[in-house]
């Protein structure tokens, strides 16, 4: 007769990959928070350590390097938490892909931009700047970008799938659009400088957005 399943060891792994996550999510906290307040180059490894009550190696086990800190941090600004769910795979952008409707279909991807950009636009200033003084951050301006564009491809030819653009407006242009009229520039510009609300805001990428790729009405 067989002895009872031991599960003790299968419990404490589960709790220490927890404690693990836990940890990662307070790093990435801390990190964003003096980024925000002091800036990329003003923050140093020993100051996230103390704001997230670890020790600094524990900041390069859990993370790694101060660049990858402020990948990380983007990451986690852009989706909104630490899941490990792509974002073309999250419920957001699945019913922005599935809607048929050209402006519904915009509405839909404004509404989510506009958390992302309430989350990112800030950081993505420091990312800018940083990346003027330091290679590894200028390489992940530049792979942010790159991936960006890909993201806008890949929606232009959703749009182009389902018959929206007007004629004569090829994927790359659509892609070219989409990407300028996402820009965290545009939300720091109309939002946190000229007081506009998240809903102006979602209004203008609508109206701009649908005046330059789809047929007139």
């Amino acid at each position: 007769m067989s002895g009872p399943v031991k599960t003790s060891r299968r419990y404490d792994a589960s709790r220490r990959r927890e404690q693990a996550r836990a940890t990662r999510r307070t790093v990435l906290e801390a990190a964003i928070a003096l980024f925000l307040d002091r800036g990329y180059g003003a923050t140093t490894m020993a100051d996230v350590a103390g704001a997230a009550g670890v020790a600094v190696q524990t900041v390069y086990s859990t993370v790694g390097g101060k660049a990858a800190l402020l990948k990380e941090a983007y990451d986690v600004a852009i989706t909104g938490d630490d899941e490990p769910v792509a974002v073309t795979d999250r419920p957001e952008i699945l019913a922005v892909k599935r809607e048929a409707d050209g402006l519904r279909k915009l509405e839909l991807f404004a509404a989510y931009l506009a958390g992302v950009m309430a989350r990112t636009a800030r950081l993505d200033q420091v990312l800018q700047v940083a990346a003027d003084a330091d290679g590894d951050v200028a390489r992940l301006r530049d792979a942010l970008y790159a991936a960006r564009y890909e993201g806008m491809t890949e929606f232009a030819e959703n749009l182009r799938a389902h018959g929206l653009l007007r004629r004569g407006v090829t994927v790359a242009r659509a892609a070219d659009v989409l990407v300028a009229h996402m820009d965290p520039v545009n939300y720091v510009h109309l939002v946190a400088e000229r007081g506009w609300s998240r809903r102006e805001y979602q209004r203008w990428y609508v109206t701009v957005t649908a005046a330059v790729l789809f047929p007139s009405p």
